[in-house]
């Protein structure tokens, strides 16, 4: 099987140092060019025992490239990026946003694509101490991954699927679906309400220990009611009701914690202001 020949963008950067780590171990299906400017990005190469290659060049290589740069530089970024590609391949940008805002550069001959990890859930069997405490994914614990096809020939984006599956390793399972369903799943579903509650939660726990409750144990009771709590909303215990108290408590919260109208987070003109403002935060919409 001729290998698949990949340049990741920005390899030296956060998500481009997990993805191509991940990449660079299947030699026997990937061949990998690393494409860094920064100075730090060059050096964390080179320390891991790369050497870096030049866009221009190693894009014009490439099956497929993954652009491992943050949301905020793609408009910019993209530009020269998709110049330098090859009829008929594909790119990988790793978040919705730029493609949903219009500022991901596009050309009718290519494929284009986005993937995004799901990262390990608590819910998920891990098979070592090692992968059990990988929190992000792509360093041993197992999770899903969430990709869609912006436009482009289909044989391409499975080929982008596949690629995204071992720079995402190990994955149990891709959901493929559309951009702006990826653009609900985060922002909307994760950062908006997800990450908002957490943020929250952390807060709630300095307020308890500053109360004189001990952290420790704060952190357990909140991780562990969190845990069932989950389970039990999201169906993993079947039927079995909260208690009538549980049921009180939320809808108070939603009167104390929450807005009324909290659920408008899911209007598509709320989606397109929430990435707008994302993208440019000097110039919010919302």
């Amino acid at each position: 099987m001729d290998k698949i020949v990949v340049s990741v963008i920005g390899a030296g950067g956060k998500m481009g140092t997990r993805t191509s780590n991940n990449l660079s171990k299947v030699t026997d299906q990937i061949e990998l060019y690393f494409v860094e400017t920064s100075l730090a990005g060059i050096t964390s190469i080179r320390d891991r025992g790369f050497d870096v290659t030049p866009m221009e060049k190693a894009v014009a290589k490439s099956d497929v490239i993954v652009l491992a740069v943050p949301d905020t530089i793609i408009k910019v970024a993209s530009k020269s990026v998709v110049e330098a590609m090859t009829p008929g391949s594909g790119l990988i940008i790793l978040d919705p946003a730029a493609a949903v805002a219009k500022e991901l550069a596009l050309r009718d001959d290519c494929t284009f694509a986005v993937a995004h990890p799901c990262h390990p859930s608590y819910f998920m069997d891990q098979d070592t101490y090692e992968s059990r405490h990988d929190y992000f994914g792509g360093m041993g614990g197992k999770q899903d991954i969430v990709m869609a096809k912006i436009q482009g020939d289909d044989a391409k984006f499975q080929e982008c699927r596949t690629v995204s599956e071992i720079m995402f390793s190990p994955v149990m399972k891709s959901h493929v679906m559309g951009i702006r369903d990826i653009a609900f799943l985060e922002p909307t579903l994760v950062e908006l309400m997800g990450a908002t509650c957490l943020f929250a939660m952390a807060e709630t726990v300095a307020e308890a220990e500053r109360r004189g409750i001990p952290k420790e144990a704060a952190v357990s009771f909140l991780a562990g009611h969190i845990y069932n709590l989950s389970a039990n909303f999201l169906g993993f215990l079947g039927n079995t009701p909260v208690s009538d108290a549980c049921k009180v408590a939320i809808g108070l919260g939603n009167k104390l914690v929450l807005r009324d109208d909290w659920k408008k987070i899911w209007q598509d003109d709320v989606l397109d202001k929430v990435i707008a403002t994302m993208l440019h935060p000097e110039n919010p919409q919302i």
